[in-house]
């Protein structure tokens, strides 16, 4: 029902305030109360200001009094006010959205139009007003809410341009990204006047390969010159042509000192429309100082389902540089109800998948991809090959919920002396579990997952598991996890923050605790969402005692390498000095 129904107290007090105000004053009259179409509460009044009668409608939302009136010019299609939206639309006044309460009434908005009329169109002199206050700034949102064709300058394109010649044409690679409300183009590459060429580290490279590439010509006018005239297609062809540039595209930039024009050249229309350039705003910190080590880090990922691809986009965000990316998994439409990936990736092995958004997430990005199970029928040589390039990076992420492979990753981390972390989500999607292993600090995952059964066990609830063996996969028998995206987003961020803390060697680690049991509902050892258990696995068992050789033993091996050397290069002394 309409507000004035629900609360007639409420429409009583605005009728007899505003016409209250038609008797204090002799500025305002009221012609009458009406409901338009929509059955909303409109008041048509008169203003005068500056020797002229303003007709006015008064129209009050469906959601009055939490949201405010607004005033419209009344049969009259002029411009006002230059506080206004467009000829004969509502104007702007001090009672908006974002300065309006429940305590304001429509009286309130009469009283503003007439200040601001009055302010710009004063009675008596010559009738010049003054610029009234605005409480209005324009977002850049809602100046290209119009604007179809829209140019993104990136900071790296924005210091090229300075640098260019002046009035030395050269060709700019314009990628055109489609969208149902807007077409938004970007450089991504420059061809200098000496044939080399000028990439933008900013600009992910398969942008261009996926979207429309083509050609556009770019020169730069000094501050002090005229660039070409956009008045007509011809004059703006000639400006270019003159400068040695045959201008044939169907855009063309222009630099006139350190200010970028780009235009869309409709030659069909011999018209030129100018495209709204969004110039990168002001440089801000968003991530904390200790982050900026994670550019030289490498992470592995193995398992890139939903659990793996939320927390890789994650540390991607975060400014992890380098990636090892293993699964031979295919990404299906069932899967997007969890996966970080999308119905573009659809039919794709999730690895390249999730390698292409990592690097739209952050360009610099390297990506290793290994589209293979870990432990699954694979070459021995492929699996070693990919088991080292696992063993050289700064972090092992487990994301499969596979003790088997857990075993192996941490067998060779332990030999790497590198940092494993893995994560699960439980069934049902009542909770999960992060852990942590270091080589040497925490006992090996064995005996910190016997650990972690035995705390639930001792607490008479033992969760649901979401691992499931390859055999199973491979032959089709799948029983999917329940759980939600909002289930595996809490672990899989749970599990980058203990990622991040490894990654910069916190010290101490602002986790005091290895394992952590995070709950999301009631159920098995939580009694509410959120519960968090930090789970004590304790220290690490003793070392395996070192077999060491005698003196003697250790000759007689070295001496069976160097002959094992000696075949493979040719019969050559491997001890020898070179001369």
């Amino acid at each position: 029902m309409s507000w004035y129904l629900t609360d007639v107290a409420r429409f009583r007090a605005e009728r007899q305030g505003i016409e209250l105000l038609a008797q204090e004053v002799d500025w305002f009259a009221v012609t009458t109360w009406r409901l338009d179409d929509r059955l909303r509460l409109v008041l048509d009044a008169e203003i005068g200001a500056g020797g002229r009668v303003y007709p006015i409608y008064l129209q009050y939302p469906d959601m009055f009094p939490h949201t405010p009136p607004s005033v419209f010019p009344r049969g009259d299609i002029a411009r006002w006010s230059a506080h206004q939206f467009g000829p004969g639309g509502e104007l702007c006044l001090e009672y908006g959205p974002d300065t309006w309460t429940a305590n304001n009434t429509g009286r309130d908005l009469v009283e503003s139009c007439h200040r601001l009329l009055e302010t710009e169109n004063p009675a008596g002199g010559d009738g010049v007003g003054d610029d009234a206050p605005s409480r209005h700034v324009e977002s850049l949102g809602q100046s290209l809410r119009i604007r179809y064709n829209r140019f993104l300058l990136t900071r790296a394109f924005r210091a090229l341009l300075c640098e260019l010649p002046l009035r030395v044409p050269v060709e700019a690679k314009l990628v055109s990204l489609y969208h149902k409300e807007s077409v938004v183009h970007v450089v991504d590459e420059v061809t200098l006047a000496d044939g080399t060429k000028w990439t933008d580290p900013t600009v992910p490279s398969q942008l261009g390969p996926e979207y429309t590439e083509r050609r556009v010509p770019i020169c730069r006018w000094d501050a002090t010159e005229s660039p070409p005239s956009t008045e007509s297609l011809d004059e703006f062809d000639s400006g270019f042509a003159a400068v040695g540039n045959k201008l044939e595209a169907r855009y063309g930039l222009i630099v006139h000192g350190s200010e970028l024009s780009v235009y869309f050249l409709d030659r069909k229309k011999s018209s030129i429309v100018d495209v709204a350039v969004i110039s990168p705003p002001a440089e801000a910190t968003r991530l904390d100082a200790t982050h900026s080590v994670l550019g030289a880090k490498r992470v592995a990922i193995v398992g890139c389902g939903s659990l793996g691809s939320k927390a890789a986009t994650m540390l991607a965000r975060s400014g992890v540089g380098g990636f090892v990316l293993v699964d031979d998994d295919i990404l299906l439409p069932d899967n997007l109800v969890r996966n970080d990936l999308d119905w573009r990736d659809a039919g794709v092995h999730k690895v390249p998948a999730l390698a292409r958004r990592l690097q739209f997430v952050n360009p610099s990005v390297d990506v290793l991809q290994w589209r293979v199970p870990l432990g699954g029928q694979e070459a021995n040589e492929s699996a070693d090959a990919m088991l080292k390039k696992i063993s050289e990076c700064d972090l092992v992420l487990d994301a499969t919920a596979d003790p088997n492979v857990l075993n192996l990753l941490s067998a060779v981390a332990a030999s790497a002396k590198r940092p494993v972390i893995w994560a699960e989500v439980f069934g049902g999607g009542f909770g999960g579990l992060i852990a942590r292993y270091r080589p040497g600090i925490e006992p090996p995952p064995p005996f910190m997952r016997r650990a972690i059964e035995n705390w639930f066990g001792e607490k008479g609830s033992l969760p649901k598991r979401s691992y499931r063996p390859y055999e199973a996969i491979a032959t089709g028998i799948d029983v999917p996890m329940i759980a939600d995206d909002a289930d595996v987003s809490v672990i899989a961020a749970h599990a980058a923050r203990l990622a991040i803390d490894l990654l910069v060697d916190r010290d101490p680690s602002i986790f005091p605790c290895s394992v952590y049991a995070i709950g999301l509902g009631a159920d098995s050892v939580f009694s509410q969402p959120f519960d968090t258990y930090p789970i004590d696995v304790g220290p690490p068992p003793p070392e395996p005692e070192v077999v060491e050789l005698s003196n003697e033993e250790k000759v007689i091996e070295i001496a069976t390498l160097l002959e094992l050397l000696k075949d493979k290069i040719g019969g050559a002394d491997p001890t020898a000095q070179d001369n």
